[in-house]
């Protein structure tokens, strides 16, 4: 056990930071923070992740300078989230989505999932998972949160949020849920700027805060705030990293929150653009943070770590305070084994857990499916199709770039034969008018569309194809909204993610090899 009494207030200050850096192997910039400013733990990211080989040995590299430097190992965390947010996507599990494990409403289905991903991160040397968003997506305009979410109702989001924490917590993998107080009914995305959400206290209590609650009564050790405002809980212009009313007069306090208070990117716009990062490391440590989390830039790092070094100095920051937040990190870390990293792999476990894994991950996205109308019963589908689509892009900040062998359409055009048009996320009018054309006289048109909110053209495109054939399918690719924009199509799917499973597993439906049985995890109007 480490004696708190002998750290030096580097080492200790080091603790309380989580650190992101460039490359796929140990280099300067990991090297120099963790030599010159202690740091004590790290965040991968894509940009970071090789094969299963370089992330194991990444990750020992990494715990090898974090006990040289400090004495202590560290916190390697990562956003295995699922769907659009995966950052391991090969040689492990890559599973579906939140809302297609509440769409699919599998019971158990999500601490299965927690269980087998656990024990694939933990073989590549990364104890900390930030996940699961425990978000209710109230908002069809949520453009940071929406397919994220296991939906709206906060019942079933706690359910499988919780199962997902004791999934990951049986394979000693630490999870942070996410977004304290709630993220769900934003329309603002705080990578970009400061969302408000203006709830009353018996409406935060009943929704935002419910799945919260029970996660901290089912014992969640980790929580990440998010950088969002709440009035009705603080009432300066501070969001929740830099609330003490949120995350120590409620979250400690109140809701009797013992775990570590991890926050989101400090180099997100919400906090850098508003407040400056540096100074709000301050903040949020005297706010009842524990764990700062700086992603990217190593001048923003070092900044932080000097401005809470300086607080300390000065006397603005007790030092007894930053001794109960490294007290409550060396315990999580104790009790989640984070010394043990195994550095000879056991790859063979890794093959042997894909394949279960894969079986859970392909059974969620086909029973995810969700068939909202088929009036004219066009499905299932026989004979050629003209097939159009957007290829799999990432649509904000936390997104990861899907690797697919090929797009929606032709994949389609695999299947049923036909035309396949690749269109942009925004479709000119001669393309609309061009492709709108083609279409007359198709026996089945099939449309995926992709963040058809933010875009239009595509909504455009569709009722320009309404006006030569009836016989068309929409396929939503991502949010479950866009539905209301077109009530006049006689059939529509809603796939909750735009990945190879998902397409692979729709493609089945629409042909009638498969039955979908999903159910819509949120509330739709026409």
């Amino acid at each position: 056990m480490v004696d708190i009494r002998k750290l030096s207030i580097d080492i200790k200050i080091g603790q309380m930071v989580m650190c992101g850096f460039p490359s796929k192997s140990y280099d300067d910039h990991i090297d120099e923070i963790i030599k010159n400013k202690n740091v004590g733990n790290v965040i991968l990211f894509t940009r970071n992740i090789g094969n299963k080989e370089e992330v194991k040995k990444l990750t020992t590299n990494l715990q090898q300078k974090l006990v040289k430097h400090n004495g202590i190992p560290g916190f390697i965390s990562i956003d295995q989230e699922g769907g659009m947010v995966t950052r391991l996507a090969e040689e492990v599990t890559a599973f579906p989505g939140n809302m297609a494990f509440g769409a699919a409403n599998e019971a158990g289905s999500t601490f299965r999932q927690g269980k087998i991903e656990g024990e694939e991160l933990r073989i590549l040397g990364i104890n900390m998972n930030l996940a699961p968003v425990m978000d209710v997506n109230c908002n069809p305009k949520n453009p940071v949160i929406g397919c994220r979410s296991y939906g709206d109702d906060p019942e079933k989001v706690s359910q499988l949020g919780i199962d997902l924490i004791k999934g990951l917590k049986e394979s000693n993998v630490l999870a942070v849920a996410k977004h304290f107080p709630g993220h769900g009914d934003t329309d603002v995305d705080s990578h970009l700027s400061l969302p408000v959400v203006n709830h009353d206290m018996e409406r935060l209590q009943n929704i935002e805060l419910l799945p919260f609650k029970k996660a901290i009564n089912a014992g969640v050790d980790a929580i990440m705030s998010a950088h969002v405002l709440f009035p009705a809980i603080e009432s300066e212009k501070k969001p929740g990293t830099l609330s003490y009313n949120v995350l120590t007069s409620l979250l400690k306090k109140e809701l009797g929150f013992n775990g570590i208070v991890v926050t989101d990117c400090m180099e997100m716009k919400a906090i850098a653009d508003f407040y400056g990062s540096d100074k709000a490391a301050v903040m949020a440590i005297k706010a009842g943070a524990d764990l700062l989390c700086i992603s990217h830039t190593k001048e923003v790092q070092e900044k932080c770590i000097d401005a809470i070094k300086t607080a300390v100095l000065n006397g603005e920051i007790a030092e007894e305070r930053i001794d109960e937040s490294v007290i409550k990190i060396i315990e999580i870390k104790n009790k989640y084994s984070v010394n043990k990293y195994d550095r000879k792999g056991r790859f063979d476990s890794v093959n042997t857990l894909y394949k279960k894994g894969y079986e859970l991950a392909d059974r969620i996205s086909r029973k995810s499916i969700t068939i909202l109308k088929d009036e004219k019963k066009l499905l299932p589908v026989k004979g050629k199709v003209k097939s159009i689509s957007t290829e799999a892009l990432a649509l904000n900040i936390a997104d990861d770039q899907i690797k697919m062998r090929n797009s929606f359409c032709e994949m389609l055009r695999e299947k049923f034969g036909g035309d396949a048009f690749l269109i942009p996320l925004k479709p000119s009018k001669e393309l609309i008018d061009e492709i709108a054309g083609s279409c007359k006289g198709a026996d089945t048109v099939i449309v995926g569309v992709y963040n058809a909110e933010a875009n239009s053209e595509q909504i455009e495109l569709v009722k320009k194809i309404q006006e030569v054939t009836d016989k068309i399918i929409v396929v939503s690719m991502r949010s479950p909204y866009y539905y209301v924009h077109f009530n006049e199509v006689s059939t529509y799917i809603n796939v909750y993610e735009y990945t190879e499973l998902s397409v692979k597993n729709v493609i089945k439906v629409i042909s009638g090899e498969i039955e979908a049985s999903g159910i819509s995890p949120v509330k739709l109007t026409e």
